[in-house]
């Protein structure tokens, strides 16, 4: 029987169904060092970090004991020891001549190294920058001048003391930095780290070069000074930047997004629901520190008293599964392409048991999976799911801009509750802290629930602008807020549950989103699938004429299906307008696999110039 309440509203009002929802005030604190002193406080002697790369006596004099690691295999430290050491580094910066509000340039791997300097910048309020190793190379020089030239360090942190250090030498040449000419470093002038002990000093110029171990040999800072400088710590500035990230550059040049304080506060307040005291005992961290998502989990787990599990080589799924079952690791984060990893390395693993309990009780440890990084699909949720039965499996939608995240909640605890849009999963609900709002361009207005438009945030971890101020378009002031851009294409449904179907650059011909054709691809054709367009303008520019245009599908692997097939499903399934134009495979085009970069995401601009090649060759 109807309520009361319906039969007087017949319909929802007009504002019920914008797409722009308000979350809500969030409470933060003021500094990053007093969230992960949280930790610090709880779990004094646990361990905060294992790096599954080190020796367990790497960097023994820094602490007053050896590395208290699990059968003395590999490094790890406690919460104490990290703050002890983060403690000498900061009095070695200090007696440099490093000052608070400064920035840290660090060009090296993960490991014990970068955790003690992640740890010493929130002591000392520096900014943090991380960048990508390759940026060292000789091709990059001039990108490398641009981020010297953008950041300004006061200290600049590289692995090497040999050629790593000399390229940063080189680079830095007629750029207006100071350069140290002193020992006494006056404020302003450039501190060189280096992860080894340097070689002799150059025979005609000072050296700005010293080893983190030698920069720690000053002595402790005495009670008083500890206090002081911690007491700074705790009441840091919100306005300050905490650290400089850059875009993954899927979109053209790296963009700088300088992230302030009372951001990446506010990302480690918001996703508190992420990383919580059941999940976080070992939060592997696989990442390289030039990814946002590297720094922010880090912190996330420190703030939970959780232990950092680090392997050295990026993502390798042989490494990710060995900390698994040897460190009994609790939290993971995979890309959808990590997935079909993942299960093909596991599956391996698990065939000499069959598939037993004793199989499975090898991954059983994992208690949350975080999928992002690119669309999610229905059937990437339920491979996951049977990856990790125990785990409960999220999706966090990162943006650099962002923080890395803050936008969003994962209200789901599983994955039978979730809705979809066709085979497309949720990126979730809007967040404390956060207002988003789909809009629609053409009409210049919020859109309505269920209509598609583009993703718009305001949030509390918004950066303030681009570096040198590019892309400024991207950034709005309206209704006393400052709004976010994202380049995505986004939907928001009667509940409030918001959808990123793609960004908007990758949309064929205007109308057709990439993500939902290529989800309904790879669950017919049980392979990885990338749509690209076919460009009539880059085709004439070579004095040919493409004569295809739209969908083009490109399959990782042949598979039982004929084109005619595939053209004939996705015609039926989605309608005539996302009718497909061809279909190829990865060895039509000379690849063996699709072009990833660092964050696992498919370079589709790299396919469809392999598409086009292929095209051209063929006429």
């Amino acid at each position: 029987m109807p309520s009361i309440r319906s039969l007087f509203r017949l319909k929802p009002s007009p504002s019920e169904q914008l797409a722009e929802i308000d979350g809500g005030h969030l409470v933060n604190e003021p500094s990053v060092f007093l969230h992960i002193e949280r930790g610090l406080r709880q779990n004094p002697h646990g361990l905060a970090v294992i790096s599954s790369h080190q020796p367990p006596d790497h960097l023994a004099s820094l602490v007053d004991k050896q590395s208290q690691s699990q059968n003395e295999t590999c490094l790890a430290w406690t919460y104490t020891q990290l703050h002890r050491a983060a403690l000498r580094v900061a009095r070695g910066m200090l007696d440099s001549g490093v000052r608070p509000n400064t920035a840290m340039l660090m060009f090296i791997p993960n490991g014990i190294e970068y955790t003690i300097l992640l740890w010493t910048a929130a002591i000392l309020r520096l900014t943090i920058v991380s960048v990508d190793l390759g940026l060292l190379a000789i091709s990059k020089h001039d990108e490398l001048r641009d981020v010297i030239r953008l950041v300004k360090p006061s200290i600049i942190v590289v692995q090497g003391a040999g050629a790593e250090a000399d390229t940063l030498d080189i680079a830095r040449r007629n750029i207006p930095l100071s350069s140290r000419s002193d020992n006494t470093n006056q404020d302003g002038n450039i501190l060189g780290i280096t992860l080894t002990e340097p070689s002799t000093s150059y025979p005609s110029t000072p050296s700005i070069w010293k080893s983190l171990l030698a920069l720690a040999a000053s002595p402790a800072l005495d009670p008083s000074q500890t206090a002081s400088v911690l007491s700074s710590a705790r009441s840091d500035d919100p306005t300050r930047t905490h650290s400089i990230l850059f875009t993954s550059g899927t979109s053209g040049k790296p963009k700088g997004c300088p992230l302030l304080v009372s951001g990446i506060t506010h990302v480690l307040q918001s996703q508190s629901w992420l990383l919580t005291p059941a999940n976080s005992r070992r939060a592997l961290q696989q990442a390289h520190n030039a990814r946002g998502i590297a720094p922010a989990q880090m912190l996330q787990t420190w703030r939970e008293g959780g232990t950092v599990v680090m392997t050295g080589d990026g993502f390798n799924v042989g490494d990710l599964l060995d900390a698994v079952e040897r460190y009994r690791v609790t939290f993971i984060v995979l890309t959808p392409a990590m997935v079909h990893s993942v299960s093909v390395e596991l599956e391996k693993r698990l065939y000499p048991h069959s598939y037993s309990v004793k199989g499975r009780a090898m991954v059983d440890c994992v208690r949350t999976v975080q999928l992002g990084g690119d669309a999610v699909t229905r059937d990437v949720l339920k491979k996951c799911g049977r990856l990790f039965p125990k785990a409960r499996i999220v999706i966090n939608h990162g943006m650099t801009e962002v923080g890395g995240g803050g936008a969003f909640v994962w209200p789901f605890t599983s994955t039978k509750k979730i809705p979809f849009y066709g085979e497309m999963s949720p990126v979730g609900a809007v967040a404390a802290g956060a207002v988003v709002r789909i809009w629609d361009a053409e009409e210049g207005e919020i859109a309505r629930r269920e209509k598609l438009g583009e993703l718009h945030v305001c949030c509390g971890s918004t950066i303030p602008e681009y570096l040198d101020g590019v892309s400024g378009d991207s950034f709005y002031e309206e209704g006393g807020r400052r709004w976010f851009n994202t380049g995505d294409v986004g939907m928001m449904d009667s509940n409030g549950i918001v959808f990123v179907l793609g960004r908007k650059k990758d949309m064929i011909q205007s109308a057709v989103m990439p993500a939902p054709m290529e989800s309904c691809l790879e669950k017919f054709t049980s392979t990885q699938v990338c749509l690209t367009d076919t460009d009539y303008s880059r085709a004439n520019e070579q004095a040919c004429v493409v004569n295809a245009g739209g969908p083009f599908a490109v399959l990782e692997r042949s598979t039982g299906k004929t084109e005619t097939e595939i053209k004939t499903h996705i015609a039926s399934t989605l309608g005539d307008e996302n009718a497909l134009q061809g279909v190829l495979f990865l060895q039509d085009l000379g690849l063996d696999e699709f072009p990833v970069n660092a964050t696992h995401k498919i370079i589709r601009s790299e396919v469809e110039d392999a598409v086009l090649e292929y095209q051209l060759a063929s006429v």
